[in-house]
């Protein structure tokens, strides 16, 4: 095989991996350790990182260390042949995943990858966590295997990610309707306690986060207990007065309920920030 046509290997092997291959796909067509060093050595390709290379004039994206980790995984397959089979060979999660999808704003420095099997590696930004991971719980982002929204915050919840950030994720994920608002209740019922919503109250603790998402997009303190007590005795005393007699009327009308399901929506929320932040109000 001539230089040329081994060039044009590496770059075939390249195409549908975001123009990047492994040396070990490469020694699979015939294509040595020694000529891909002469070939990084003349800077028509990059090295990735160990046994993961990157073919001169691909198009550069933020993503392409976490794909090039994600390559190396499985290094004698291809992409495309990972995808299609049961077992992509480690799915992007955890917070990697919640970058990936842009929910919350949490540091990724970290690679983080779920495997159905125990495995090491001497990376230390690279983080594995072993669990089958079913068809139904990641789809491709960007060409990668990604846990989904639910997924990502199921698993987030179960690694303690602290309140904030997971308010954050679950915000994002909401006002951008990439979960729904029931469905995640569910899922993260068995952490409610860990939050310190009600033991098995999912709705309670995706209420709990919302609250606490939408005051620090506000810029305002979520209340104390203290402080929510002091509120609920103050509207005691209100709603005892004659003056709030039509006010309940109006509460209980089909009206109201419609009102209020606007009021809940992540979405006015997210408007009124923004007149906020433009002046408006």
């Amino acid at each position: 095989m001539s230089g040329d046509d081994r060039l044009l290997t590496v770059a075939d092997l390249a195409q549908g991996q975001w123009g990047m291959f492994t040396s070990a796909q490469a020694a699979d067509m015939g294509v040595s350790a020694q000529y891909l060093k002469r070939l990084a050595d003349r800077f028509l390709v990059t090295r990735m990182r160990h046994g993961v290379y990157r073919v001169a004039g691909a198009p550069l994206d933020p993503c392409d260390p976490l794909r090039a980790q994600w390559l190396a995984l499985e290094p004698a397959r291809s992409a495309a042949e990972r995808i299609a089979g049961a077992d992509p060979v480690g799915v992007v999660s955890h917070r990697s995943a919640a970058h990936l999808r842009e929910l919350g704003d949490m540091d990724a420095d970290t690679y983080e990858f779920t495997v159905t099997k125990r495995r090491n590696t001497r990376s230390p930004d690279v983080r594995f966590h072993v669990e089958a991971v079913g068809r139904s719980d990641w789809t491709l982002v960007d060409g990668l295997p990604v846990t989904t929204p639910t997924k990502t915050i199921v698993d987030l919840a179960a690694t303690r990610t602290d309140g904030g950030h997971l308010a954050g994720v679950v915000w994002d994920a909401l006002r951008t309707q990439q979960v729904s608002r029931e469905p995640l209740a569910e899922a993260l019922r068995e952490f409610a306690h860990l939050y310190g919503a009600p033991l098995g109250d999912g709705d309670a603790l995706v209420e709990q986060l919302i609250a606490q998402a939408s005051s620090a997009q506000l810029g305002s303190p979520v209340p104390t207990p203290d402080e929510i007590g002091r509120l609920q005795t103050a509207a005691r005393q209100i709603s005892s007065s004659p003056q709030v007699a039509a006010v309940q009327d109006f509460s209980a009308s089909d009206q109201a309920r419609d009102v209020q399901r606007v009021l809940r929506d992540p979405a006015f929320t997210e408007a009124l920030r923004q007149l906020r932040r433009q002046g408006i109000i």
